[in-house]
């Protein structure tokens, strides 16, 4: 695995991590999967996640990321659910005996249970592609599915990691279908991330901000790949001297 595989990996975790704890980072989070960053590059990945509806130290309030119909349709989903009653983990591990012996009420009182969580996981998916209606359907499935995976399922307290992680895998699957940009994006970010991190090696070596060909001489990237870090992330212009007339 090369070194963007294993940024992009890290990026995949942490969104994974976020959405399991609720939408959020920590600090600590953050710091422990990318110790050597500095602030700017660290300004760089709060922003990407900020993009992708996660907050670092706490959730960002809803009306930062949800459209105003996006809201309604989810209000709706949960006004539906409203009778639906809590589980505690006690019951729940009851019921997920139950089901492991074929009891269908019991897994269908389960997967009652993970529906008001698949329209919350939703929310930290929209804006990225695919409509809400459409997470919360595959959402749902991945519910379902998890339920057929009870068997191998040896400690029952497990289960909301087992089912959280195959709902939010469906909805991962169903943004990248619908929005190409998904991968494209976690690749710019990994380029302007290691653009960034030589470009101010050499700003604090020179006294000075690095011309792009000053950097592209270093031999780790092409003035292409410069110029189109440069595009994506203004703070680039912080270390690297843009030309005036640069497009």
């Amino acid at each position: 695995m090369n070194e963007e595989q294993k940024f992009i990996e890290k990026i995949s975790e942490l969104k994974e991590t976020a959405v399991m704890q609720g939408g959020f980072l920590t600090e600590e989070q953050l710091s422990e999967s990318f110790p050597d960053i500095s602030g700017q590059q660290k300004d760089i990945l709060t922003s990407y996640f900020k993009e992708n509806n996660i907050g670092i130290g706490e959730a960002l309030p809803e009306n930062e990321y949800l459209k105003a119909d996006d809201e309604k349709l989810i209000k709706l989903y949960m006004d539906e659910l409203e009778e639906l009653d809590d589980i505690d983990a006690s019951m729940k591990r009851v019921l997920v005996m139950n089901a492991k012996n074929g009891d269908r009420a019991a897994k269908e009182s389960l997967i009652n249970s993970y529906l008001k969580a698949v329209v919350d996981t939703a929310k930290l998916y929209t804006g990225q592609g695919a409509a809400v209606a459409d997470l919360i359907g595959e959402g749902n499935v991945a519910v379902a599915m998890a339920m057929d995976s009870l068997e191998t399922l040896d400690d029952p307290d497990m289960l909301d990691e087992l089912v959280m992680r195959m709902v939010m895998n469906a909805m991962e699957e169903i943004t990248v279908l619908e929005n190409n940009e998904a991968e494209a994006g976690r690749n710019a970010l990994s380029l302007v991330m290691k653009v960034m991190g030589k470009a101010e090696e050499i700003h604090d070596e020179l006294k000075r901000k690095c011309t792009i060909e000053e950097l592209a001489e270093e031999g780790c990237f092409t003035y292409e790949e410069i110029c189109e870090a440069i595009r994506v992330s203004a703070n680039c212009g912080d270390y690297i001297e843009v030309p005036e007339d640069f497009e």
